[in-house]
């Protein structure tokens, strides 16, 4: 299975995770951070668009972001991100019915979908973090997944509130920015909503197998992305461990590869519309094979890694 899977808040739900932290800051005066930044230009265009992977949880050692980081988001009149999670967050209605989208069927409990072992384990790990309620038997396997992934980011020093997306959707609001939203929240739940019942089961049990290892490998995803080199990251992410399963696929192309196509043809027309745009979205978005850095590279454009 790709490595991938075992730090998917590197990509999106980050909303699930609001308000769930609650450590102390430490802030510092200077960070040493290098993360990776891209440029892309088309030939006959003085048009720049700027590809910086997002990490949706973080903490106070990454900031401030350095010079080069934002001086692109500071050249540029657009940022483009998954989704606007600050306008989301003011929407409870929108929230709420989102969410009413995965309780189960007829009213059945998780533990009829799932084994009794799972189930006592997902709510062992959910207990540990404290965020279980009795509420989420209704919901189903897949919620449950990312509540298990929510419990990993818990298990660390990381908060949300300080994640990359956070941060530049804050400054684009204080500096009046335009905001484009290459995606929607209704967009990431429906992607959700369309597995079927067996790979949620698999992904669930998946989730809480490997609960500990996917604590370790976001703390490592955070210090390689802190460092910025795109070979350690790429080879940390995305190598075979072993040939992936049919669920592990289809969660992945859903995940990953369907949705760089999509976010693609939204920023190609930044370059028809004549805008710059600064576009920070999960890091596993840009780079790897089917990362945006590479398609846009394939494409004919020039990229290159600023610094």
């Amino acid at each position: 299975m790709k490595k991938i899977k075992y730090v998917m808040l590197l990509l999106c739900f980050m909303f699930l995770m609001n308000g769930c932290t609650k450590k102390e800051e430490v802030k510092k005066e200077k960070s040493t951070s290098t993360p990776l930044l891209f440029e892309v230009t088309k030939e006959g265009s003085d048009n720049k668009l700027y590809l910086f992977g997002s990490i949706h949880v973080a903490d106070e050692s990454l900031y401030p972001l350095p010079d080069y980081v934002m001086d692109a988001y500071k050249e540029s009149d657009a940022v483009a991100v998954e989704f606007d999670l600050i306008e989301f967050e003011n929407n409870i209605s929108k929230q709420t019915e989102l969410v009413k989208s995965f309780i189960n069927s007829e009213g059945k409990l998780i533990n009829e979908y799932i084994d009794q072992d799972i189930y006592d384990r997902a709510v062992k790990i959910l207990k540990d973090a404290g965020i279980y309620i009795p509420m989420y038997d209704y919901y189903t396997p897949m919620m449950w997944e990312m509540l298990i992934e929510n419990a990993a980011m818990m298990n660390t020093e990381l908060e949300e509130k300080l994640g990359v997306d956070r941060n530049f959707l804050t400054l684009s609001k204080e500096d009046k920015k335009e905001i484009l939203e290459l995606e929607s929240a209704e967009i990431q739940y429906n992607m959700l909503l369309g597995f079927d019942s067996d790979t949620e089961k698999y992904l669930l049990e998946q989730a809480v197998n490997s609960y500990k290892l996917s604590v370790d490998n976001l703390e490592k995803t955070y210090e390689l992305y802190k460092k910025g080199n795109k070979d350690e990251l790429e080879k940390f992410l995305f190598t075979e461990e072993t040939e992936p399963d049919q669920y592990t696929k289809e969660y992945n192309d859903k995940l990953i590869t369907e949705r760089n196509q999509n976010m693609k043809t939204s920023l190609e027309q930044a370059f028809v519309e004549g805008k710059d745009v600064f576009c920070t979205v999960g890091l596993a978005h840009i780079i790897g094979e089917e990362g945006l850095a590479h398609s846009f590279e394939q494409s004919g454009y020039t990229v290159k890694i600023v610094k």
